[in-house]
């Protein structure tokens, strides 16, 4: 079974969106786990989006890079360019990807923009993570 490991800034938002959907599609493929350089709470928007998506990550708990450096990975996938040069130079792994999702933006006065923001990322790291799984992990039929 592969391990994979998914890096963000903070593993409040990105990259936690990313473990539910690697998770959802890997089943049995993989162990997925998910840090940040700078661990913060979990954001609800992020949280609420995903469960729109019946993909459930309000348990998730925020971890530091910096707990898992002495575990090798099969895969690492990081998903903020500003955190590549950190993340594979703590870390131990086999193939590193870099892959970059902008941080979604909250409109302070419109929540409609919000949830929209946060809706399109969820859409794009689904996307993004079927195509991973479905190349790298699990092919497909």
């Amino acid at each position: 079974m592969k391990e994979i490991l998914i890096v963000s800034q903070n593993n409040a938002c990105r990259s936690a969106m990313a473990e539910g959907w690697f998770k959802y599609y890997a089943r049995g493929a993989a162990n997925v786990t998910s840090a940040g350089i700078e661990p913060t709470q979990l954001d609800l928007n992020a949280a609420q989006s995903m469960m729109d998506a019946v993909i459930d990550i309000t348990k998730h708990q925020p971890k530091s890079l910096n707990s898992l450096t002495d575990k090798e990975f099969d895969i690492v996938l990081v998903l903020d360019n500003k955190v590549a040069k950190t993340a594979s130079s703590n870390l131990q792994y086999k193939n590193l990807y870099v892959f970059h999702f902008d941080s979604p933006k909250a409109a302070k006065s419109d929540d409609s923009l919000t949830r929209k923001a946060y809706d399109n990322l969820r859409d794009d790291i689904e996307n993004w993570a079927f195509d991973f799984i479905h190349q790298h992990i699990k092919r497909l039929m």
